[in-house]
């Protein structure tokens, strides 16, 4: 009944966009690390490129997971399943690639102003092999509708930023929540840094110029940061042996003071 192919099979990507819900599975490399299944729905947010490429937008949550596994190893697995109609179990296996929002790459797939609310990451899966099976267990349910909550949840935060608070912002809660893995993987990383900025400067979070502008803005700010810290470093051991040299003369006149 199982059957593998090396990319989707033309039949069957109508079939997949139809679907409302679908599973991401990471992995950390860590034996003892935790193994992640997320379901993932929201219309609009998955996309079949070709045979063998399809990426979905990645909508904040409370965990960071699949990011965090991706950065360290890439692997990743799909899954579909049918609730109504004939059964079926699809499975796309590959490489996964998150790009955060604040990259050129993240703007390639998804215009800044195009963006959901909340929306952190694009996740790129590079299909390898496809496996589909019969699904002859999986009970049949009646799809009613799309929930609203996330969107209305993360479009609150993010207008709250836009208002200049300084509570409750969409950067804050990823510096919270999507910093680190629950093994300690990083997480997010640039849209942290560089779109925090952005977040917080009033009425501009759609604005995609001022995004680059105020993401450009934290990585310079972050060099200097860096060089003034080296710079520091440097006057630190200087001075150190300016100490040591110093006391080291002034010990033949101590001991004739004995």
């Amino acid at each position: 009944m199982g059957k593998f192919f090396e990319a989707i099979p033309e039949r069957l990507i109508p079939w997949i966009r139809e679907q409302h819900l679908f599973w991401v599975a990471t992995a950390p490399l860590s034996a003892d690390g935790h193994v992640n299944v997320s379901p993932k729905g929201v219309a609009g947010t998955f996309t079949v490129v070709d045979p063998t490429t399809v990426w979905y937008e990645d909508l904040t949550g409370s965990g960071i997971e699949t990011i965090s596994h991706l950065r360290e190893n890439g692997r990743m697995t799909i899954l579909f399943n049918a609730f109504d109609g004939p059964p079926r179990i699809l499975r796309l296996f590959g490489i996964g690639t998150a790009y955060e929002i604040g990259t050129p790459e993240y703007e390639s797939y998804i215009p800044f102003k195009s963006r959901k609310p909340g929306s952190r990451a694009v996740i790129v899966l590079k299909i390898h092999k496809v496996g589909t099976s019969c699904g002859y267990a999986v009970p049949k349910f009646d799809f009613r509708q799309e929930r609203s909550l996330l969107l209305d949840w993360a479009g609150g935060k993010e207008r709250k930023q836009t208002e200049g608070s300084e509570e409750g912002t969409m950067a804050q809660y990823w510096k919270k929540k999507n910093s680190k893995s629950i093994d300690g993987l990083l997480g997010l990383e640039q849209a942290i840094q560089q779109v925090g900025p952005l977040l917080n400067t009033p009425h501009k979070i759609l604005d995609a110029d001022s995004f680059k502008s105020a993401a450009g803005s934290a990585v310079n700010i972050g060099r200097r940061q860096l060089l003034i810290g080296y710079l520091a470093g440097i006057f630190t051991v200087i001075l150190y042996f300016q100490v040591a040299r110093s006391v080291s003369s002034s010990l033949p006149m101590l001991s004739a003071w004995h």
